[in-house]
């Protein structure tokens, strides 16, 4: 992949490889008693009832089905709500960041106008998450010297990185209490948002953090009330999605939280923390959780090639999703974003050109 696309990905997803950070976060890999027993819980809830159930008995394949913003020069597909309405980001001419909404066919860009911040125009923006009402979150960059913006004074900066809600028709900051910056990636049915905070790094002050429908901030922070023990912390972490009703968090942290550590999946079930890796990978990432508790993510395997994948319910074992690599896609890399309860995955792929799309798989079986 030419370097010019290898840094529009780490650009548009903060925790994509390279990224450093200070600290550390204990590792506790996650039982396959725990997956099967969170699956239970949510067939057991009622909330099946938009996909079919699936097993580890069940074979799956996939329609893949590329997304590209007209006149774009690339696009990521982030998130997927139950209606199939899909977010993300696209690239322009002059590669620029920009939010898109995909609703019955049709793209609408999403940009945050400058007014939020108090200077004139719209900002680069990323649109990562949206939910059934339509309410989308992302993150934006502030440019330095804005009124809005006080910590903000080199560009593109981690401290120019702010988070947003757009909500009927208005957009609105999302910021954790005491840090500069923040990326915003799912918001719930009922409205409470998940993500990361950071000051003027990433992941040396980053904690994954929910901020509830009620404008309360948890974190994985010690003592931000998210893990059942309040003096344990999770730095170098990012809390990437949630089941409907809060008990299962989805994300990823990087163990040691510098020199480029280890990054790894994890799972927050009823506050208890669990580490989740793709067995026999070199790096997981989870992104995104659907409300019967199936997860999506990506992981390199131990030749350095990129995968998606999806952990099914009452599997041991997770199943890989690769874009084909044949035409028309030509397919090198593929990274699994967010899942829809009808198990419709979307995430970006990079073609032999070097080229970003994003895509849905959309199950056949």
């Amino acid at each position: 992949m030419p370097a010019r696309n290898q840094r529009l990905i780490f650009v548009a997803i903060a925790a994509l490889l390279l990224l450093r950070a200070d600290g550390g976060a204990q590792s506790f890999t996650i039982p396959t008693a725990v997956i099967s027993r969170l699956h239970h819980q949510y067939r057991n809830m009622g909330r099946v009832a938009t996909s079919p159930t699936r097993s580890r008995q069940d074979t799956i394949g996939f329609k893949f089905v590329s997304i590209d913003v007209p006149g774009a020069a690339g696009t990521i597909a982030a998130g997927i709500n139950a209606r199939g309405d899909i977010v993300g980001i696209y690239f322009d001419n002059d590669f620029n960041e920009h939010g898109f909404l995909l609703k019955d066919g049709h793209f609408t860009t999403v940009d945050v106008p400058g007014s939020l911040v108090g200077v004139s125009g719209t900002l680069q923006t990323e649109a990562n998450g949206i939910n059934p009402a339509g309410d989308i979150v992302g993150d934006y960059f502030a440019p330095p010297g804005a009124s809005g913006a006080p910590e903000c004074v080199i560009a593109f900066s981690p401290a120019c990185r702010r988070g947003f809600l757009y909500s009927n028709g208005r957009f609105s900051d999302v910021l954790v209490p005491g840090k500069k910056g923040s990326i915003p990636n799912a918001i719930t049915p009922d409205g409470d948002i998940y993500g990361c905070d950071h000051d003027d790094d990433y992941f040396g002050s980053m904690f994954g953090f929910l901020r509830t429908r009620f404008g309360s901030f948890l974190t994985l922070d010690a003592g931000g009330g998210e893990l059942a023990n309040p003096a344990r912390s999770v730095p170098g972490s990012m809390n990437n999605d949630a089941t409907p009703d809060g008990r299962t968090i989805v994300g990823l942290y990087v163990d040691p939280a510098s020199n480029a550590g280890q990054y790894h999946g994890y799972i927050v079930q009823n506050g208890n923390f669990y580490t989740y890796d793709v067995p026999g990978s070199t790096l997981t990432q989870i992104w995104g959780i659907n409300s019967e508790a199936e997860f999506v993510g990506l992981y390199d395997d131990s030749d350095g090639s990129e995968h998606g994948f999806l952990q099914r319910r009452g599997a041991a074992l997770p199943v890989t999703i690769d874009v084909p690599s044949g035409p028309p896609f030509n397919s090198v890399l593929t990274d699994s974003f967010a899942i829809s309860p009808a198990a419709v995955i979307v995430g970006l792929y990079s073609d032999s050109s070097g080229n970003l799309h994003g895509y849905a798989a959309v199950p056949t079986k």
